[in-house]
């Protein structure tokens, strides 16, 4: 694409991630942020009479979310990205997982239920057909119809490798087949990795054939095939474990990507960093401290060790102070500003990128 009409300056942002996926800065890094506009937008009205069929009613999502992009600022680099999702369980569907739903997200229910039903996982291929599969491409394809250059279309959230058997077998009752039958799942993690790989090009394919690059629920953009590679699962693996077992899943993953940025969750699993940083084509690592354990300025060590990997890193600062005092330590190279609380205008949106600029 070359030009989103809700985003002015798109083609000044893509120039800026060009440099940020090679630890390069063209006049500042890569800054997400939010205005407080003070609008009396009213969002479309949800008549539905269960949690389930407003997820999967595919004109309302799309008008729903369509509605929300016109009606926001877009400051700094922030991109307005339509974000096809039903859940964070998405892959797991493709083996066989139905869904359940809340008001704000929707979780897996898994079909393996003793050790011996993984035998019945190896035997399958991807299912396309599932119900919640057809509706992600139901609400692509119409929001590709309903776009008109306003915006970007993204990718669904896909889970892969042990993120995805977890999907499929309480999360508890994994880490015991994994006790008890080691080579059972890691058979089953090269077989799910590579059904993440076929889920990844199908969804790349088909917003690549609408004319659009690479984004997602990290609003980073590509021309080609990126991704978020990530295993939440790990913080609860020893270090051989994931070395040997996860580690070649999550590389097989990584194959059908240009440009990636691995998302990385929770105190616990920053022991698998230096793991990452190992890499040779992992671009990036998007480090989450969590709730409860800002702000970002505590964890400048971690960004220092992603940075001196030659990976790029994004900050998720709680204000704008907390993202100038870790800029101020890190210095620009690598760095993406993500910026927690909003701004009350634009004009104090103007004055804290040119203290970005003056730090870059």
């Amino acid at each position: 694409m070359e030009s989103v009409t809700l985003k002015p300056e798109f083609e000044k942002t893509v120039q800026r991630f060009t440099a940020w996926w090679e630890c390069e800065i063209i006049d500042r890094p890569p800054v997400n942020m939010a205005v407080n506009t003070g609008s009396s937008h009213v969002p479309s009205v949800n008549e539905h009479v269960s949690h389930r069929d407003r997820w999967l009613d595919v004109e309302f999502k799309v008008d729903a979310a369509i509605d929300g992009l016109v009606h926001r600022e877009y400051p700094g680099d922030a991109l307005p990205v339509f974000f096809p999702n039903i859940g964070p369980e998405l892959t797991g569907t493709v083996y066989g997982c139905e869904l359940e739903f809340s008001e704000t997200t929707s979780w897996s229910v898994p079909p393996v239920h003793t050790l011996e039903d993984w035998s019945n996982i190896l035997k399958l291929q991807p299912d396309f057909d599932n119900p919640y599969w057809q509706t992600i491409e139901e609400i692509t394809a119409l929001a590709v119809e309903k776009c008109d250059d306003r915006y970007l279309i993204g990718m669904p959230d896909l889970h892969g490798n042990y993120d995805m058997l977890a999907s499929l077998r309480e999360p508890q009752e994994l880490c015991m087949d994994i006790v008890d039958d080691p080579d059972t799942i890691i058979e089953v993690g090269q077989h799910v990795a590579k059904g993440f790989v076929a889920c990844f090009q199908r969804c790349h394919s088909m917003v690549a054939q609408a004319g659009f690059g690479s984004t997602s629920w990290i609003p980073f953009y590509h021309p080609g095939p990126a991704y978020i590679p990530s295993c939440d699962f790990w913080c609860m693996l020893s270090d051989d474990f994931s070395r040997n077992a996860v580690l070649p899943d999550i590389l097989t993953e990584m194959e059908a990507m240009e440009r990636s940025v691995f998302h990385l969750d929770g105190p616990q699993a920053l022991r698998h960093l230096d793991l990452l940083l190992e890499i040779p084509n992992l671009n990036a690592v998007q480090w989450v401290y969590g709730a409860g354990n800002g702000p970002a300025a505590k964890w400048v060590n971690v960004y220092k060790r992603i940075q001196a990997a030659g990976k790029g890193f994004l900050i998720h600062a709680d204000d704008a102070q907390d993202a100038l005092t870790v800029l101020e330590q890190t210095g620009p190279k690598g760095a993406w500003l993500f910026v927690g609380q909003a701004f009350d205008s634009v004009d104090e949106t103007d004055r804290f990128i040119a203290e970005i600029q003056k730090l870059s």
